[in-house]
């Protein structure tokens, strides 16, 4: 089956989270909530706004998990949040609270006023990937912040801040939505750079001694590109592992410094590497390329990757991002990624890499990669490869009205 989260939105309602699902042939399953769809105010207000940004499946249930949006007292706040269904599309009353959990992140500055101003902005941002017309802004592709859910365990990413400084939050909750106080003794913690003002993390994977290795970036100002992706370790009960690279931290920047890199996702490979894979902006021009770099469980260079290096890729010359990916038996692994061919659309494409980090030109018959031409996408970039199958979240117009659309990608 295939679960679509998202929102609704119009003049009367205001915004409404949303949740689908499919069958595997692409009509909508009836069965699930009402008619094939759930859909509500997060907790009865119009004034909130919720924004999904991973399902998961655990224990028969659906996770949804977001970031929430709402007002109190005049003040803009932007907390972490989650609602659980059981399978039937209805919501799940034994997770938290009626089936919901806010988790507010702890105040870091007394200046409410700059952290409201902050979080309207990133609300402003957030509702520009959902208009459909020809006034969208167009937006860099960005990673919604993943990480994984287990049957112990719920982790989620999250950020606070200000123009002047953002910090991230990695969040503990058990099972039933509690926060998990076996982590960091509080269910949290703060990830913060001594060098750094703005630390960012998207991606978060456990490693194979149960520890956390989250990615993002740091940069030195709100408008400014990243200054170098940086990875985290901390271990299973949330403390720093400062014996990771140097105090806990890995931060790695392109040799040139008239290039900068993001990440997507970081990947936990078979063997217990790790696999980050993003773009390489230039500063001077708009080309970009596709991103892989393999590492050790440490945080060291996987040599046998490309000699320790990064891998940098364009497709038929497009400026490229590499987003999931799917490894393979035989150490081979496929990436969806998005190719930006002319303003504002780009579309989709998948390419294949042996576990050397070199391209694969043989996969779709010599040619190396699949282009979908069709899957054309403006803002929210998704993605995912599963059992030798695709799946992206696309957008296509009529006149001057965009919509969006689930596209099920053919591979060889």
């Amino acid at each position: 089956m295939i679960y679509i989260a998202g929102v609704l939105y119009d003049d009367v309602n205001g915004m409404l989270f949303a949740l689908t699902r499919l069958n595997e042939a692409g009509s909508v399953d009836t069965s699930f909530g009402k008619q094939g769809f759930f859909y509500d105010f997060f907790y009865g207000s119009a004034n909130s706004s919720f924004y999904a940004e991973q399902i998961a499946f655990v224990n028969g249930r659906i996770l949804l998990t977001g970031t929430l949006f709402y007002r109190v007292g005049g003040v803009s706040a932007r907390d972490k949040a989650a609602v659980r269904f059981l399978p039937n599309g209805t919501i799940d009353k034994e997770f938290g609270k009626e089936g919901k959990v806010i988790i507010p992140a702890p105040n870091t500055t007394a200046d409410l006023h700059a952290v409201s101003a902050y979080n309207e902005k990133c609300l402003e941002i957030e509702k520009s990937r959902c208009v459909s017309s020809d006034s969208l802004n167009k937006l860099a592709p960005y990673a919604r912040e993943t990480s994984p859910i287990t049957d112990d365990r719920i982790i989620l990413l999250h950020e606070s801040g200000t123009f002047a400084s953002i910090d991230a939050w990695i969040i503990c909750l058990t099972p039933r939505g509690e926060l998990d106080l076996s982590f960091n003794e509080s269910g949290f913690v703060r990830v913060r750079h001594d060098i750094f003002n703005f630390l960012q993390l998207s991606s978060l994977i456990v490693d194979d001694a149960g520890n956390y290795i989250s990615a993002g970036h740091v940069k030195t100002g709100y408008s400014n590109p990243p200054e170098a992706v940086v990875l985290v370790k901390h271990s299973k009960d949330g403390k720093l592992d400062k014996s990771f690279q140097r105090d806990g931290f890995l931060v790695m920047e392109d040799e040139d410094p008239l290039y900068y890199w993001e990440v997507a996702n970081i990947v936990k490979q078979p063997n217990n590497r790790i696999l980050c894979t993003g773009s390489r902006h230039s500063r001077h021009d708009t080309s970009i390329s596709g991103l892989l770099i393999s590492l050790e469980a440490d945080g060291s260079k996987n040599i046998q990757f490309n000699g320790g290096k990064p891998v940098f890729t364009n497709v038929h010359s497009f400026r490229t991002h590499w987003y999931t990916a799917d490894f393979l038996s035989d150490g081979s692994f496929l990436t969806t990624g998005t190719l930006e061919s002319y303003f504002p659309d780009s579309r989709y494409a998948i390419a294949r890499f042996h576990y050397n980090g070199s391209h694969d030109k043989d996969y779709n018959n010599g040619v190396g990669w699949l282009d979908y031409k069709e899957a054309l996408n403006l803002a929210v970039h998704s993605s995912d490869i599963k059992d030798n199958k695709a799946f992206f979240a696309v957008e296509f117009r009529e006149g001057n009205v965009i919509h969006r659309a689930v596209a099920k990608g053919l591979m060889p």
